[in-house]
């Protein structure tokens, strides 16, 4: 009997203490979310010490998936299995497995088959893992993974089943609109206070608890585009338009924030501009 008047004091304790540390940090909150949408050098290069770097270019194998359409500054592909690292010029298409790379100061943005498009800002990296599109039968099944840095996404809307997910190290995004960002940076000691917080009042397994250098996955979202966020353990966040969200490595993806129109536009404008016209403004060209 004890027992059960224990839990629910903790219950209560936590709901109490959860409803005026969301009052106090709401705000506080999204602008730290907003903060990972910068560029940020990682601990080792993103471009690996065995990868031999190429002026030229070679396509990759199999079927063309999709093609570059514009680019800035330095931007590298590395095909599935290689070791060697291309750096890009014009437009070269793409191909499954495809690794691309961006330096600092660098841009890069490409057009898929279904016309969905992606872009990766400076200092990013992602992996085209899957991207089939079948315009007869109206369906599509594409897989990226972000590994570092902020890309962002523009899916083409279908009759069939949407299927494009996008999965970072810390958490898997299940798109339900078209226009988003994904960050992967490192937690940062103020997000890692909120993050030790949570986990002490829902007493998250000690695997699961926050270790140093640990990534945090960001995900915001452009008007009228909502997309579910999901980490290791709980449900799925939904995030609803012109909001974000995020999720520490190990842990539950947090509560989805509004920030408005203009930020979501300014942060997607950031990372890919000039997408919502298929074309970057003179300046990053």
């Amino acid at each position: 009997m004890k027992s059960k008047k224990s839990i629910w004091c903790i219950l209560i304790i936590a709901t109490i203490s959860l409803l005026f540390f969301g009052i106090s940090i709401g705000a506080d909150n999204s602008q730290k979310y907003l903060e990972k949408f910068k560029a940020v050098e990682p601990a080792e290069p993103l471009l690996a010490p065995d990868i031999q770097v190429e002026l030229g270019f070679t396509p990759g194998k199999g079927i063309q998936i999709g093609h570059i359409q514009k680019i800035q500054g330095k931007v590298y592909v590395i095909h599935n299995g290689e070791k060697v690292a291309y750096v890009l010029k014009k437009n070269p298409p793409l191909f499954t497995g495809d690794t691309l790379i961006t330096e600092k100061r660098s841009r890069v943005n490409a057009v898929m088959n279904d016309k969905s498009v992606l872009a990766l800002a400076p200092i990013s990296k992602l992996i085209i893992n899957k991207s089939v599109y079948d315009p007869e039968k109206n369906a599509r099944s594409s897989l990226m993974s972000v590994l570092w840095g902020q890309a962002r996404f523009i899916v083409e809307k279908i009759a069939g089943k949407p299927d494009f997910r996008v999965k970072t190290q810390t958490a898997v995004c299940g798109v339900r609109g078209s226009d988003f960002a994904v960050s992967v940076a490192p937690v940062g000691e103020e997000t890692a206070s909120i993050q030790k917080f949570l986990t002490g009042i829902f007493l998250v397994r000690e695997a699961h608890a926050l270790v140093p250098g640990a990534l945090i996955t960001t995900v915001l979202t452009g008007p009228g585009s909502t997309v579910g966020l999901t980490g290791a353990i709980g449900g799925t966040t939904v995030i609803g338009p012109a909001s974000v969200a995020g999720v520490i490595g190990g842990a539950a993806a947090g509560g989805a924030t509004v920030i408005g129109a203009t930020a979501a536009a300014g942060v997607l404008g950031s990372i890919g501009p000039g997408l919502a016209t298929l074309s970057m403004p003179p300046e990053y060209e």
